[in-house]
């Protein structure tokens, strides 16, 4: 062979490789952002899986407090029951004071 060919093809060669050293250093970008994407991703369902949690616990209270809502309503038509009752004798102890009784 020539110089002139082998000079030629080493030069071809040499193109070859810098293409190959610039697609590496693309995928190696590529892979450092997906690298980031995936820790991002992460956080972001760890996050999500913390929310979820919380609604959960949120959920259970208001299911016991939508339960105990009766006796509290059944408990606070006593308690008004107990203060007119109380208005009422008050009432009563004021007009026979007053002589109206």
């Amino acid at each position: 062979m020539s110089t002139e060919i082998l000079t030629v093809k080493l030069e071809a060669l040499h193109s070859d490789v810098s293409d190959i050293k610039s697609a590496l250093d693309k995928v190696s970008e590529a892979i450092t952002k997906l690298a980031l994407v995936e820790q991002q991703q992460n956080q972001i369902a760890s996050s999500l899986e913390r929310a979820f949690k919380a609604i959960s616990k949120l959920e259970d209270r208001l299911v016991s407090l939508e339960q105990a809502t009766p006796t509290v309503t059944e408990t606070a038509k006593w308690v008004d029951r107990g203060l007119v009752a109380l208005a009422g004798a008050g009432a009563v102890l004021v007009g026979k004071s007053f002589g109206f009784g």
